[in-house]
């Protein structure tokens, strides 16, 4: 979007909206405020985007042809356009910021269990020899062609079907 575009386009109250969608100032705003932010930029899009639809099928109405209706309100489908954009960048930041509060917490969830069980940390486990250098309960990940996601779930099911087969006898 251009300089000249946001002047022309929106009121003061959408151009400091869609400054706020920059992704220098999104880096800078914490998860709760990204929500909010998400929040208002998704209302100023469904508008835009209602308001467009409305347009045309009046015009659509009016003209009872769908035949130049589409150039006649470009204005609100660019705003609606920008909008979609702006929250596209809003939507991925806060996706960040969630995920990083995700990962957060649960390593203060696990380092909370690790402390009350009284296992050390990984890093010092590590330090010990290769036996050591997973934590007790971590599965090795298998490597190789047949590793697909759904080949695990078949081998996986096949084990579980024998076992009920064995219970049930």
């Amino acid at each position: 979007m251009k300089p000249t575009e946001l002047h022309t386009l929106f009121s003061a109250k959408e151009q400091t909206l869609l400054i706020a969608t920059e992704p220098a100032r999104l880096a800078q705003l914490s998860e709760d405020e990204l929500d909010d932010l998400l929040t208002l930029v998704r209302r100023a899009r469904n508008k835009y985007t209602k308001l467009y639809r409305r347009q045309a099928a009046d015009l659509v109405a009016a003209s009872s042809s769908r035949r130049g209706t589409s150039t006649s309100n470009q204005r609100t489908k660019r705003k609606a356009e920008i909008f979609e954009d702006a929250l596209a960048r809003v939507a991925r930041s806060l996706a960040s910021a969630a995920s990083a509060t995700a990962q957060e917490l649960k390593r203060e969830r696990l380092d909370a269990a690790r402390v009350a069980k009284g296992t050390p940390d990984i890093a010092q486990a590590g330090s010990r020899g290769s036996a050591a250098s997973s934590p007790a309960g971590i599965r090795r990940q298998a490597k190789g062609p047949s590793t697909s996601p759904s080949r695990q779930a078949s081998t996986k099911s096949q084990g579980a079907r024998k076992q009920a087969k064995r219970d049930s006898r």
